[in-house]
């Protein structure tokens, strides 16, 4: 599909690509020559083959790097994201299981998880389960970071001044999120060695 792979995904999460969280799809890779590879056993084929812009586009090579720099940003911090927010949810499943287990003191364990569920409901909205949830709920930052992502993405033009600020923002927070999810986790991690 002459995209980069997609993202890390959310575990459960419902994926709803107009007002919800969207798919982590890689962005399209940028016009050039690459090579498709095929190892079979010992014996391995390459052969290039060139991407090109579409001659109906009136875009320049420099607006094409322009957005596709900032599609790889946005992409980047997504991934770190999604990875950093499941590896919170198995913290938060891990304490819980110890916990109702008795392996684990619930107070002391309880803490740890309301830094859990805080850290993690602030990044997504487990409670969306519908196309209707994004009506009754309001996105949280990785459904704004696809909002960004398909805003620039929708047209193969430079992003406009405001889709830099609001992607900006957006990493911002996301890179704020990650570290307050990295901590939460070790947290949790020493309540579980205890």
């Amino acid at each position: 599909d002459l995209r980069y792979a997609d993202a890390t995904e959310v575990k459960g999460i419902f994926i709803d690509p107009i007002f919800g969280v969207s798919r982590p799809v890689g962005p399209e890779v940028m016009p050039g020559t690459y090579y498709a590879v095929l190892t079979y056993r010992n014996a391995t084929q390459k052969q290039p083959f060139v991407v090109k812009l579409d001659p109906n586009l009136s875009t320049t090579g420099p607006d094409l790097q322009q957005r596709f720099d900032l599609l790889m940003q946005i992409y980047d911090t997504m991934d770190r994201l999604d990875i950093n927010l499941n590896q919170a949810i198995d913290a938060r499943g891990a304490l819980e299981k110890a916990v109702a287990g008795t392996s684990v003191p619930a107070g002391r364990a309880r803490p740890v998880l309301d830094t859990l569920n805080r850290d993690i409901d602030a990044v997504v909205n487990f409670k969306i389960t519908t196309l209707e949830g994004p009506l009754n709920f309001p996105p949280k930052l990785r459904a704004w970071l696809g909002f960004i992502t398909n805003s620039v993405g929708m047209a193969f033009v430079a992003p406009t001044p405001s889709q830099r600020q609001v992607a900006d923002m957006e990493i911002k927070r996301a890179n704020t999120a990650i570290s307050r999810l990295q901590s939460a986790v070790a947290s949790a991690k020493a309540v579980l060695k205890r």
